[in-house]
C-alpha cells in the first residue's frame, strides 16, 4: 500500500510540474533530450543494439559517477565479452562522458526513466536485464522494488550514505527499510558506510566493504600529440606554473579570483584555469573573470592569459595533467559536498579543497594524513596556501607525490565489484 501511494503521488508530481517542465524543454537543450527514453520508450536502434545476449544494466547519475564505474565496466567487458552493457545516465553531460569514455565498452546509452512503475517495467520488459547495477548514492524506490520483485538482482556498487540522507532512511524506515532489503549486494566504499546501510535496511548477508571506485582512477587513453595541442589551445607552455580549479560551484570562482590576485603578488607567471561543474554557468563565470580584471581567454576560441576558462565537457582530467597545484570545487561553499579530489592525485598534483567538503571527506583524510592533501576555510587560507606551495618547488613536488602514492594504496575495488555482479548473475 505504501509503495502504491508513493507512485500516485509521483504522477501527481509528474502532473503538476507539466507545464514547468515543457517550458525548460522550450527553453533549455538539455531539457529537451532523451525526453522519450525517460518515460521508457526506448529507439529500436538502441534495443537492437541489445538483442541476441544476455545484458546487465548499470545507471550512474552525472559525470562522477560514470567515471568511477568505467573502469569496472571495461574490466567485465573483458572477462565477459558476450554480456551486453545497458548504461543510463540522468544528466546530459553524464551522458556525453559515457559516449565518449564508454564508446567500445557500453553497447546502448539511454537517459534513466522516470521512476514511475509503469515506466520502470517498460524499460525492464523491453531490455530484460540480468542484473541492475547503481553506482554510489541513487535510491529509486519504484526501479529497485520493482526490479528485485521480478527477480533481477540490485547491485549497488561504490555504496556510500551521507550522514544526512543516513539520518531520512532511519526517519523514514517503515518505507525504506523494504527497499534497502531488496537489495541483492551493497558494495560498501567504506567500514561506516557498511554500518549504515545494515541499519537502514540491507541484510548482512549482502552487505560487504569492497573500497572506493574512484581510486581506480585512470584518464582516458590520449596520445602525445594530442596532450600538445590541448597545451597549446589553452595557452599554456610546459614550464608555466598554473593552477587548475576544476568543478567550481557558484560563489566559488569569486573566493577563487581573489586568492589567485594575491598569488600573483608574488608570483607573477602563475596562471589559472578556471573550469567551473555545469556548463549553464559558462557566461556567468566569464562575467566574473572579466569583472576581476585578470585577462582571460577561453578553451573554445583559443589564445591564452592569465585566466583560462575551460568551457568544454570532458576534458578536467586531461587538463590536471598540466596542474602544478589542484583545486577541486564543491567544497569552498556550503552545501555541495565536494568532489572527487583523486583526478589530480592520480598525476601526483597537491591537492586543494574547502572546508566544506563532506562526500569525500574519507579521501581528504587520507590525503592529509599522507601530506598530499589541504584543507582550507576560506578565501586567504586559500591565498596561503598557493604562495607557500608555488614559492617552494620540492615542498610542491613532493606533497604531490603523496598525493599518487594514496591513489596507488588503496586500489582493488573493480575487481571485487567485478566479482560480485558476477557471483549475482551466477545466481540468476
Amino acid at each position: 500500500m505504501k509503495y502504491a501511494i508513493y507512485d500516485i503521488l509521483l504522477h501527481i508530481f509528474v502532473v503538476l510540474f507539466f507545464p514547468w517542465f515543457i517550458f525548460k524543454m522550450i527553453t533549455a537543450r538539455k531539457y529537451r533530450e532523451g525526453i522519450p527514453e525517460r518515460f521508457g520508450f526506448i529507439s529500436n536502434e538502441k534495443l537492437q543494439k541489445l538483442k541476441g545476449s544476455a545484458v546487465i544494466w548499470v545507471h550512474a547519475v552525472s559525470v562522477g559517477e560514470t567515471k568511477a564505474i568505467l573502469p569496472v565496466l571495461k574490466l567485465f567487458r573483458q572477462k565477459n565479452p558476450d554480456i551486453k552493457i545497458l548504461f543510463s545516465t540522468v544528466t546530459q553531460t553524464g551522458n556525453r562522458v559515457a559516449e565518449k569514455e564508454g564508446a567500445g565498452i557500453i553497447d546502448s546509452l539511454i537517459y534513466f526513466p522516470f521512476d514511475l512503475s509503469w515506466v520502470i517495467r517498460s524499460v525492464a520488459r523491453y531490455t530484460n536485464p540480468k542484473a541492475f547495477v547503481v553506482v554510489e548514492k541513487e535510491i529509486w524506490p519504484n526501479a529497485i522494488r520493482i526490479l528485485s520483485s521480478s527477480g533481477i538482482p540490485v547491485i549497488i556498487s561504490n555504496g556510500t550514505i551521507s550522514d544526512r540522507s543516513f539520518k531520512r532512511f532511519l526517519k523514514f524506515k517503515f518505507f525504506f527499510g523494504d527497499i534497502f532489503g531488496s537489495i541483492s549486494s551493497f558494495c560498501a566504499r567504506t567500514a561506516e558506510d557498511h554500518k549504515k546501510a545494515m541499519r537502514v535496511g540491507v541484510k548482512p548477508e549482502n552487505a560487504k566493504v569492497v573500497g572506493n571506485l574512484k581510486f581506480e582512477v585512470k584518464p582516458p587513453a590520449v596520445d602525445a600529440s594530442y596532450l600538445d595541442a590541448l597545451r597549446k589551445a589553452i595557452g599554456i607552455k610546459p614550464d608555466d606554473k598554473v593552477l587548475v580549479a576544476g568543478s567550481t560551484h557558484a560563489g566559488e570562482e569569486e573566493i577563487i579570483l581573489n586568492a589567485f590576485k594575491e598569488l600573483k603578488k608574488e608570483k607573477n607567471d602563475a596562471k589559472l584555469i578556471l573550469a567551473p561543474r555545469h556548463p549553464e554557468r559558462f557566461s556567468e563565470v566569464e562575467a566574473l573573470i572579466k569583472k576581476s580584471g585578470l585577462s582571460y581567454s577561453k578553451r573554445s576560441s583559443g589564445g591564452s592569459g592569465e585566466v583560462v576558462m575551460l568551457d568544454t565537457v570532458g576534458e578536467l582530467m586531461t587538463v590536471f595533467s598540466f596542474a602544478s597545484v589542484a583545486l577541486v570545487g564543491g567544497s569552498l561553499v556550503p552545501g555541495i559536498g565536494g568532489h572527487n579530489l583523486l583526478e589530480p592525485a592520480f598525476f601526483g598534483k597537491p591537492v586543494i579543497y574547502g572546508k566544506h567538503l563532506t562526500t569525500y571527506m574519507n579521501m581528504a583524510q587520507m590525503l592529509e594524513a599522507e601530506g598530499g592533501g589541504i584543507r582550507v576555510a576560506d578565501q586567504f587560507e586559500l591565498a596561503a596556501a598557493l604562495k607557500s606551495l608555488f614559492s617552494d618547488e620540492a615542498v610542491m613536488v613532493k606533497k604531490g607525490a603523496s598525493a599518487k602514492a594514496v591513489v596507488e594504496a588503496n586500489r582493488g575495488a573493480a575487481i571485487k565489484t567485478v566479482e560480485v555482479i558476477e557471483k549475482q548473475l551466477r545466481k540468476g
